[in-house]
């Protein structure tokens, strides 16, 4: 038996989107830049990579997360990798779940969707329950925050990579 079972009680479902200023691949290097995914995911840091593999399906990584007064270490794997469109990470510390982000691209850039299905450790019972549901909240909200930094890191990027694409032809002349 699991320390948290999907199926033994209903999950935690938090769902954020966005319009990111750039196209899907930008977004998408940023997001799987792993150790830099506290450059826009405010929450975490002390970000590794545990796997030999850096990319695609059995990627793993742990980081310390704190929402509010909860810390903890999260690590996650990479099960699903569809670039530039699909990431999906499994959570496989105290809190079980799976993360997911799609990435769309829209005429104003990339549509970003972010779901989280989060289960509370099962040994809290009713407690860890209750306690991730009146998180949840501040977790979204938090969440929508990443988004908006990391809105601003791929207008970063966009502006970046049409300076030097402009540095680049004027050399070639």
């Amino acid at each position: 038996m699991t320390d948290a079972e999907p199926g033994s009680h209903r999950p935690v479902v938090i769902e954020v989107l966005d319009t990111m200023p750039g196209p899907p691949e930008i977004v998408w290097e940023l997001i799987t830049d792993w150790e830099q995914q506290g450059d826009w995911m405010l929450e975490a840091s002390n970000i590794e990579v545990l796997s030999e593999i850096r990319s695609g399906v059995g990627v793993e990584a742990r980081a310390v997360v704190r929402i509010g007064p909860m810390r903890t270490r999260d690590r996650v794997r990479v099960s699903m990798w569809e670039p530039p469109r699909i990431l999906v990470l499994e959570h496989l510390g105290w809190v079980k779940g799976a993360g997911e982000i799609q990435l769309v691209p829209v005429r104003e850039g990339t549509r970003m969707r972010w779901r989280e299905t989060l289960f509370a450790p099962r040994r809290l019972g009713p407690f860890g329950r209750v306690g991730l549901r009146v998180f949840a909240p501040r977790m979204k909200s938090i969440f929508q925050r990443d988004l908006r930094v990391l809105r601003s890191l791929v207008r970063l990027r966009v502006r970046t990579a049409v300076r030097d694409q402009i540095n680049d032809e004027g050399s070639a002349r």
